[in-house]
């Protein structure tokens, strides 16, 4: 999930996304490679931004901080930026920066926020804000839209539509699917993995139907395995109830 630059901050919000590009993991500060390089060269551009526009930078900041997996930097970095005012993109890039983090509750409560069809950022955020497990409200979203004639690609909202009323009859809650998505969030974390979200919905009449958040790991299937092992065992420590018609899962894939 890529961050929203303005104008004041485009070149160094290239670099980040350009940075984030090369890995799945988050980057480790202390080993000395060309893009651990380059991530501190970009905290120098920042520097140099606080001291004409802190609004912007510490916007910057927050985005740059997530490249490491500083969930607590990044916070209080986008914290200071809001404080500071509305930049056009910082409570977006907040919230696209949680979703890289795996903070996915908090990057639900953000959408909730600034997804409405008002905002302007409507189909900016569609997608992402289904990847936060915010179904419900995304398809709220949705209704509200169609009632102000917004035009735009159908093949996303269907899928949304679809799988809100699979939920939605399974009897499963954005806030459910956000605290076991946390959990996943969470494994992730301690292997140092960003999350990168793929949304299955299953429907086929008098067999199954459910909605399954597949996490891409950049591990052999033996590993993914593990990982999913993991994730069962956390889930059943934090209380997860799970219900057949939601999931996450970990997915091998090439690294």
């Amino acid at each position: 999930m890529k961050a929203i630059a303005q104008p004041k901050t485009a070149q160094i919000f290239d670099r980040i996304n350009a940075l984030q590009s090369t890995t799945s993991h988050y980057f480790n500060s202390s080993q000395l490679t060309p893009f651990v390089r380059e991530w501190r060269e970009i905290k120098n551009e920042i520097d140099s931004l606080m001291k004409v526009d802190a609004c912007a930078a510490w916007e910057a900041a927050g985005a740059w901080k997530g490249l490491a997996g500083d969930t607590a930097g990044t916070e209080i970095a986008f914290a200071n930026s809001v404080r500071l005012g509305n930049s056009g993109s910082n409570r977006e890039n907040w919230m696209i920066t949680r979703l890289n983090l795996g903070l996915f509750s908090a990057a639900q409560s953000l959408y909730t926020a600034i997804g409405h069809p008002k905002t302007g950022y409507f189909t900016l955020l569609l997608e992402d804000g289904y990847k936060t497990g915010a179904i419900g409200q995304a398809a709220s979203f949705i209704e509200r839209a169609r009632e102000m004639r917004i035009k735009w690609g159908e093949n996303q909202v269907q899928e949304v539509m679809k799988a809100d009323a699979i939920l939605r009859h399974a009897g499963v809650s954005d806030q459910q699917i956000g605290r076991q998505l946390d959990v996943a969030g969470m494994v992730l974390r301690r292997h140092q993995i960003r999350p990168n979200v793929s949304v299955l919905v299953t429907s086929a009449d008098d067999f199954f139907s459910g909605v399954t958040y597949s996490l891409a790991v950049p591990v052999g299937a033996g590993k993914a395995f593990d990982m999913n092992v993991e994730l069962a065992r956390v889930e059943d420590k934090a209380g997860i109830n799970k219900n057949v018609a939601f999931d996450v899962v970990f997915e091998a894939v090439a690294s």
